[in-house]
């Protein structure tokens, strides 16, 4: 059986669990769960030293400040992930 993602949400927080590794991300949106579990997955398979991962961190959470400034919503990055899987 393929690995997959399940997504769910409660109280306005979604959670994405890889059902391979048990790996989870965290997100206001369902893109920034998806994209939290994205950078998880990365960390496990590169088991990044302490430095790597504590930049990994401070990364997504500059992302998220500035997604959540610029108003970015869940429907514009899936508009942008659509648009750069058809060029």
């Amino acid at each position: 059986m393929s690995p997959t993602v399940k997504i769910s949400q409660e109280d306005g927080e979604y959670t994405a669990v890889d059902s391979e590794t048990g790996e989870v991300g965290v997100g206001s949106t369902r893109a920034m769960a998806l994209a939290e579990l994205a950078v998880r997955l990365g960390s496990a398979e590169q088991q990044p030293d302490a430095d790597t991962e504590d930049e990994v961190r401070k990364l997504v959470a500059r992302t998220r400040a500035r997604f959540d400034r610029e108003e970015v919503t869940e429907d514009d990055v899936e508009d942008a992930i659509e648009w750069a899987r058809s060029e």
